[in-house]
């Protein structure tokens, strides 16, 4: 049987399918975590400056994929893979790729014609076609082929970048690396890392290979430039090069086999001590967990994401009481992190002692100036306002919650209840009517950024 499709209704739900799938799973792939976001903000913030990018306008979005990538979506938000993360041995070289991607977006590569976006759709809605009919069948395994096969079709036609894209964002990251003083050789060494792959068949290929092509011509080109700048010896500080192990080795206690951690671990270093107290934790094993991570408080009292990370393993452990310590201490450290205070602020809900409440909702109000983006936030205040019986601020508080994730339709069912108890005059209900009003419009959330 042969399918065509055809610009009708029925190809439209499908382009709605489509856009639901994917939205989940970016959202269901994003990794929350302050010590990394505020790293990634350090390393990131001088070269958006150096290429006139408003701040306030560009995102950076961990995203949790072994695959060694980055990769801008959605205009000015750009996505760094764990696995990119885990694998460069160098700051350096983390910087280098972001002077890239920066290239990118302030050349405008991201512009797509609609032939193009019509010429990734058809494989998409064969794969996923296929993919309902292995599921309907029993067939999970082969289900999930299709369907994450369909989706690598698309996200190559899509965000494949031409060479000369490649080399004008090249250029443009080399400017940016000598405005702030910093040394291109490490985005050299990503692009020498990358070089031989592209004698690979396209299966065989790293994901960024495909969508970032390399060439010799276009090493060469950088390489002159590298070799001739006054920054060429500038090396990182031993500081962000700490920060750099100490993020790395997180993730890796997070990500990594535990076990693996646990049996390789054998030097004495901070950064293996950080991914052995997250391996231990994973394990179950809480006073070892505990035991190591105190090491490293007491020999680094000022570092607030020690102490945050054993508020989290304390609270996730049932230990409610006791995590409320170490994150009041990581929040006087680390002030302005919103994420501290919804850490804070989750910790004092589940206990639920008289005036945690409030202490919660002041905190999850605050964390707002910095961080609008959270649904966690949105969601413990619903939890905030519901202990303090203000019904209409906890419904309000869902709707936020729901409208941020793009849940329109539960966005609407809370707006709707909230406006029963918030007053005429309230502030308050005019937010939920405009809420109720958004959702509404059908085709601002067709074209929505998932993220």
């Amino acid at each position: 049987m042969l399918i065509f499709f055809r610009k009708n209704k029925f190809y439209k739900i499908f382009l709605l399918f489509i856009l639901i799938f994917f939205s989940n799973t970016i959202k269901a792939n994003i990794i929350r975590d302050a010590e990394i976001e505020n790293f990634l903000t350090e390393m990131a913030n001088p070269i958006f400056e150096a290429a006139n990018l408003n701040l306030n306008s560009v995102d950076i979005y961990i995203f949790n994929d072994k695959a060694v990538n980055a990769f801008v979506a959605c205009g000015q938000k750009v996505f760094i893979n764990t696995g990119l993360i885990q694998s460069f041995e160098d700051p350096s070289m983390l910087r280098g790729v972001l002077a890239h991607e920066t290239g990118h977006i302030a050349g405008g590569h991201l512009a797509r014609s609609d032939k193009a976006m019509e010429k990734a759709q058809t494989p998409m809605i064969v794969g996923l076609l296929l993919g309902i009919g292995a599921a309907i069948a029993g067939e999970s395994d082969a289900a999930q082929a299709l369907l994450l096969g369909s989706q690598q079709i698309a996200k190559g036609m899509i965000a494949k970048y031409s060479r000369g894209q490649e080399s004008a964002a090249d250029q443009a990251a080399f400017h940016y690396l000598e405005k702030i003083e910093k040394s291109s050789t490490g985005m050299l060494e990503v692009l020498y890392s990358f070089a031989n792959q592209e004698a690979l068949s396209p299966r065989q290929q790293k994901i960024r290979v495909r969508s970032h092509p390399v060439s010799r011509d276009r090493i060469r080109s950088l390489e002159e430039k590298v070799k001739k700048s006054e920054f060429i010896d500038n090396k990182d500080e031993d500081e962000l090069i700490f920060k750099y192990k100490m993020i790395q080795a997180k993730l890796d206690g997070f990500l990594n086999n535990a076990n693996d951690i646990v049996k390789n671990e054998k030097d004495n270093s901070d950064h293996s001590k950080y991914a052995l107290a997250v391996a231990f934790y994973r394990q179950a094993l809480l006073s070892d967990s505990l035991s190591v991570l105190d090491e490293l408080i007491l020999k680094y009292p000022k570092n607030a994401w020690y102490y945050e990370l054993k508020g989290q393993i304390l609270y996730e452990s049932g230990k409610i009481e006791d995590s409320i310590k170490p994150y009041t201490i990581a929040l006087e450290i680390e002030e302005k992190e919103p994420l501290l205070m919804v850490g804070l602020a989750t910790a004092l809900n589940a206990r639920g002692d008289k005036g945690d409440a409030k202490k919660a909702i002041n905190l999850l109000k605050e964390s707002l100036k910095y961080d609008k983006k959270n649904s966690q936030t949105w969601y413990q205040l619903a939890i905030s306002y519901s202990d303090e019986k203000n019904i209409g601020m906890a419904e309000l508080s869902s709707a936020e919650r729901h409208f941020l994730t793009g849940n329109t339709k539960m966005a609407s069912f809370h707006a709707k209840k909230s406006l029963r108890y918030l007053n005429n005059s309230d502030i308050f209900k005019l937010r939920a009517q405009d809420i109720l009003i958004d959702a509404e419009n059908k085709a601002k959330w067709k074209r929505r950024c998932p993220v």
